[in-house]
């Protein structure tokens, strides 16, 4: 009778234990990448006469990843199609994606240039801002016009200095969403190799 009662309380232990599993995995997983997408117009402070920019961002991924134990910065995939609207026509630019960190409403976004460009100046950086007060308070900043894009490396975007806001025909587009993801470093890696030196234009 004993061990009847023994091999009965070790089934219903492992049923528990199946049900807390089981309630366990039902939870949503924590992301293992981040990720931007959305479509805004901002104005740049600096060009009032012609303040309207777009971005449309699809970016996801992480800021590095492991390559034989080595920590290699980089590692995201997508686009950022940027519209520079002047004089009544637009002018469309694109830029490869390959790196993104994001936490909380904060992302930074950088990548090369697809059209021909200075070697010093292929790459860039973006930074992007999801407001907690609604869409129409995102804002972004990227790493030219006010800024030295000379030499840009991944995951230095500058402060997001342009805000959201209606575009040149008066409507207003969707905003961005930011997921992040956790951000966590393995026990073990090899530290990252350097970047090749840049010059800039006070160097010979």
């Amino acid at each position: 009778m004993a061990t009847r009662t023994t091999v009965t309380a070790l089934a219903a232990l492992t049923a528990m234990t199946a049900l807390g599993a089981g309630s366990a995995s039902a939870s949503p997983p924590a992301p293992k990448e981040s990720s931007l997408v959305g479509d805004a117009w901002v104005h740049f402070p600096a060009d009032p006469e012609n303040p309207y920019r777009r971005f449309i961002v699809n970016v996801h991924g992480s800021p590095w990843r492991l390559v034989d134990g080595r920590l290699v910065i980089g590692a995201a995939r997508g686009t950022v199609d940027i519209d520079h609207y002047a004089g009544g026509e637009h002018t469309w630019v694109k830029i490869k994606a390959d790196y993104i960190m994001a936490t909380g409403p904060i992302a930074v976004i950088s990548g090369l240039w697809q059209d021909a460009r200075d070697p010093n100046k292929q790459r860039a950086t973006l930074t992007f801002y999801q407001s907690p007060q609604g869409h129409r308070f995102d804002r972004v900043g990227f790493s030219w016009g006010i800024v030295n894009e000379q030499c840009q490396q991944m995951g230095t975007g500058p402060a997001p200095f342009s805000p959201a806001g209606p575009g040149p025909d008066g409507h207003w587009l969707k905003g961005y969403t930011i997921k992040s993801a956790p951000i966590a470093l393995p026990a073990k890696f090899t530290p990252p190799i350097d970047p090749p030196d840049c010059k800039y234009d006070h160097q010979p």
